[in-house]
């Protein structure tokens, strides 16, 4: 009887653990099997489990994500102000997360680094972060021996605006950001450009930005990728309830790469690897490491 019970509590051990692994010689992308690891936001949302009490998108977070749990990149959302400076943020409207209100595009820098981020407690009582500029995060890259890769999502369009200041606003959020990321001689095969928005990635290709983009669907896949191809974009970012192997397969096979990102669990990092992306923004990359590694 003891055999039984100790042979029950083995096969429940095995069959638990082989729940949260992954076959790594099974994965089928563009690199061979390699999935880049990128911090989503740096360690992603501020949560009780896994507990991250840093706002996602904030110095210590992208601190952390590199140097603690060694991401091989991070994804950060990029947003201009009204004096035309670059800071990363995540939310549409600044009071939803600090003590300010409106939209980072209504102010200044200077007015931006006046914000204290609130996420309530327990987190406020451990984190003590402020909006950080872009070249902030810049610098942090630079420190490294190896320069990370960086996707941006492009936060161009502000829900403070109407259209025709948001058309206006997009280009040269375009031309601004370019123009920085050359002054400050960021290497063109770490920075990847993300947007949702055709017309914004129309407008960056007519102006001749020579970093590379992405587009991110959203809606019809077939439809996006069609785009997609008939405007050379070669890397395609899509959350996990749209994507599935055979869109990857679809992708990898007309040299599309795939970037995937979200899940905080060890189970939505597995869900995520078995999609078969060349790239994972995770929001727990020790679970993400652990499948990994």
């Amino acid at each position: 009887m003891k055999r039984l019970h100790r042979l029950y509590i083995l096969l429940l051990l095995v069959w638990f653990s082989s729940c949260y692994s992954v076959d790594k010689d099974a994965i089928d992308n563009l690199h061979q099997g390699k999935i880049f690891r990128l911090g989503h936001g740096g360690l992603g949302f501020s949560s009780w489990i896994p507990f991250n009490p840093y706002p996602i998108n904030s110095y210590t977070a992208f601190d952390k994500a590199l140097n603690e749990y060694h991401a091989e990149g991070l994804e950060a959302d990029i947003h201009m102000t009204a004096d035309n400076q670059f800071v990363v943020f995540h939310d549409d409207r600044l009071e939803d997360h600090t003590n300010l209100e409106g939209c980072i595009a209504e102010k200044t820098l200077d007015e931006i680094f006046q914000a204290n981020y609130i996420l309530g407690p327990p987190f406020d009582w451990i984190q003590n972060e402020k909006i950080i500029s872009l070249e902030l995060l810049l610098s942090l890259c630079k420190q490294r021996e190896e320069f990370p890769i960086l996707h941006f999502d492009l936060r161009s369009y502000s829900v403070c605006f109407p259209k025709k200041v948001n058309d206006k606003r997009e280009t040269e959020f375009m031309k601004q950001l370019n123009a920085l990321l050359i002054e400050l001689e960021i290497p063109k095969e770490k920075v990847l450009l993300i947007s949702t928005s055709i017309e914004v990635l129309r407008k960056t290709k007519e102006m001749g930005v020579e970093y590379p983009l992405s587009f991110e669907i959203t809606g019809d896949v077939q439809e996006g990728i069609d785009w997609m191809e008939l405007n050379e974009i070669k890397y395609l970012t899509i959350k996990r309830k749209l994507l599935t192997k055979e869109w990857s397969a679809y992708c990898h096979e007309r040299g599309i790469e795939v970037i995937t990102f979200g899940a905080k669990s060890k189970s939505g990092n597995k869900k995520l690897i078995e999609l078969n992306p060349d790239y994972i923004q995770t929001n727990n990359l020790e679970a993400l490491n652990s499948l990994l590694d």
